[in-house]
């Protein structure tokens, strides 16, 4: 046998093995849980997608037919069906998928990670509102959620219906009111009227921000912001720090040429873009994801100028 074929037997004996310990009573399903997710996905991997469901499956059958289920029964059934919908998920199967969460939040509808999932798999098909009413229920589950309201206010914006896009946003900052995120979203929708009061105001929120443990992405906005006030000098301050403690991350090349674009310093938005295409090895695919995450923040049109400087061949410094 060759040793991918031992593996995945040996896989396939360690997952099937706790299984019959659940179904025999041996183990609580929720002490060796974890351990399951971990085996079914080293199956999926490996191609044993179906066997790994069929395992599981025959967890669901032991669920259900036990009989005065307690709370406890109730929630370990709704993981294991969870769990079946996140792989369907994982192998893009996602009528598959949809099927098996709408069962757990059957039998368990105040677990939020179910609604998330759901709105990925339904984004998966291309149904854009069953996603949104996903996120939206969701967020009435765990209102602390933050990272779910952004990607409601991407669907929101992403259909044009800014008056529920600025609704999220608001929502959002009301229970979070230093989320940079929330706060560049929100500026960049009242920016479309020139005139909105409340553009000024939430910029120095966003600026006034503890710069203490930024992510990149909440760098890289700051530094936009900065950009935005004149700032300049004092972004690109702000970035070569950040940049000094995490100097593997190659978006801030990306925000640097910009910034040495717009004061017209040339040859050092070259030198950046050199760093950019060298950290990411000059690999298309991979330097596009960052450039899309760039546009984010800048805009489509500030991503598009780059795009066009890199397809200059620079040359890479060793």
């Amino acid at each position: 046998m060759t040793e991918q074929v031992l593996a995945n037997n040996s896989a396939s004996r360690s997952l099937k093995a706790l299984c019959d310990q659940v179904l025999s009573f041996s183990i609580p399903y929720d002490d060796v849980a974890e351990e399951i997710e971990d085996l079914v996905c080293n199956e999926y991997g490996s191609g044993g997608l179906e066997d790994a469901v069929s395992q599981l499956e025959g967890l669901t059958h032991f669920f259900e037919r036990l009989r005065n289920k307690n709370e406890e029964v109730s929630r370990d059934l709704a993981q294991v069906y969870l769990l079946i919908g996140q792989i369907y998920q994982y192998a893009e199967r996602f009528e598959e998928s949809i099927e098996w969460i709408n069962k757990s939040i059957v039998v368990d509808d105040m677990y939020p990670v179910a609604y998330h999932c759901l709105a990925l798999s339904f984004s998966g098909i291309g149904d854009e509102s069953l996603a949104i009413k996903s996120l939206e229920q969701e967020i009435t589950v765990a209102p602390g959620n933050y990272y779910t309201y952004l990607l409601l206010a991407d669907l929101y914006e992403k259909y044009r219906n800014f008056d529920r896009f600025e609704d999220v946003l608001r929502r959002l900052l009301e229970r979070d009111p230093d989320n940079i995120q929330g706060l560049h979203k929100l500026i960049r929708v009242c920016e479309r009227n020139p005139n909105h009061a409340d553009v000024e105001l939430l910029r120095r929120r966003l600026l006034n921000r503890d710069t203490e443990g930024l992510s990149r992405i909440e760098a890289v906005i700051r530094a936009y912001h900065l950009l935005q006030t004149g700032r300049s000098g004092e972004a690109m301050e702000f970035l070569a720090g950040w940049s000094h403690r995490s100097p593997d991350v190659s978006i801030i090349h990306l925000a640097n040429a910009h910034i040495y674009g717009q004061t017209h310093q040339y040859h050092k938005k070259r030198d950046e873009l050199s760093q950019f295409k060298r950290k990411n090895n000059s690999r298309e695919d991979v330097m596009e994801i960052k450039i899309t995450e760039f546009a984010t923040v800048f805009g489509d049109e500030a991503a598009d100028r780059l795009r066009q400087r890199l397809k200059v061949v620079y040359p890479v410094s060793m």
